[in-house]
This record gives C-alpha cells, sequence and structure tokens, in this order.
C-alpha cells in the first residue's frame, strides 16, 4: 500500500482549487497578462502575388522557419514591429534568394503555399506570410512587440 496516496490527493486538490480561482483572482487583481491579445492571418491573393514575384516589401523585415535550404514558412513584419525571438531565423532577402525558396516550397510541399497578410487584434497590419500551412497563433504584446508561433513542418509531394 502506498503510504503517500492521501499526500499525492490533497496536492492535486490544491492544484485544482488554483486554477479554478486563478483567473478571477487575476481579473480581480487586473493582472494584464492573462489578458492576451490574439492577431490572425487573412489569406490574400495580393500576399501570394508578392512572393512569387519575388518583390521585397521595403521597411520590412524577413524571417523562415524551416529545414534545410527549404522554408516551412516565411514573414516579412513591418520594421516598427518586433518580433519575439524564437525558431524564426532573420534573414537579409535577396531577389534570387525569394525566387530559390519559392520555387523549392512550391515544387516539394504537398499543399502549394499562400500568403496571407499578419494581422494585429484590431485588423492591422502587422506584416506577411507565405506558407503552405494556413494558420498559426499571433500574440500583440507590449510596446509593439508580437509572438508569431512557427508552423509544424507542412506535407511533402509522394513520388512513386
Amino acid at each position: 500500500m502506498d503510504c503517500r496516496r492521501p499526500e499525492i490527493l490533497k496536492k492535486i486538490a490544491v492544484f485544482v482549487f488554483i486554477l479554478a480561482v486563478l483567473p478571477a483572482f487575476c481579473e480581480a487583481l487586473e493582472i494584464p497578462i492573462l489578458n492576451l491579445k490574439y492577431g490572425s492571418l487573412e489569406r490574400s491573393r495580393e500576399v501570394t502575388k508578392i512572393f512569387e514575384t519575388a518583390q521585397i516589401l521595403p521597411n520590412h523585415k524577413y524571417y523562415i522557419h524551416g529545414w534545410g535550404e527549404v522554408p516551412y514558412a516565411i514573414i516579412a513584419v513591418q520594421d516598427k514591429f518586433k518580433l519575439r525571438k524564437g525558431l524564426w531565423q532573420e534573414v537579409d532577402v535577396t531577389v534570387p534568394l525569394l525566387r530559390s525558396w519559392i520555387s523549392r516550397m512550391d515544387n516539394i510541399y504537398a499543399y502549394p503555399p499562400y500568403g496571407s497578410q499578419i494581422l494585429d487584434h484590431q485588423g492591422n497590419p502587422l506584416g506577411v506570410w507565405y506558407s503552405s500551412k494556413q494558420w498559426t497563433t499571433i500574440v500583440i504584446e507590449e510596446e509593439n512587440q508580437i509572438a508569431i508561433f512557427a508552423p509544424e513542418p507542412p506535407g511533402f509531394r509522394g513520388g512513386k
């Protein structure tokens, strides 16, 4: 017989209680960290065309996420916003490099990449997104800082 079982059950009960009262407690104290603002992606043919014609947007910083020579996603974030450090790699993009990535993404992934506007919680543009994955989580933080979650690897084309 496990002598620690009542102790474990007591700890679980305390944990469940804390989880139950935490939202009300934070709301009463007006703790803003739990009041997150979420952005969104809005599919855009115009953004798709910008990437497919290898146009580099002025006043934007470019980032990629992926493995090897083929990004899972490419984003361009307006200079006035700071992307939270994470899995995104900032790149000095050139037209030939952008063309190369777009071509590889189009040929390798099972679903063709598509462009989207990256929008804040009020629908204002933050940047652009290009990927086979058409969803992500975007968190709007304080002082023009944003967090954009990197997508999971897209499916690959099968071969015979």
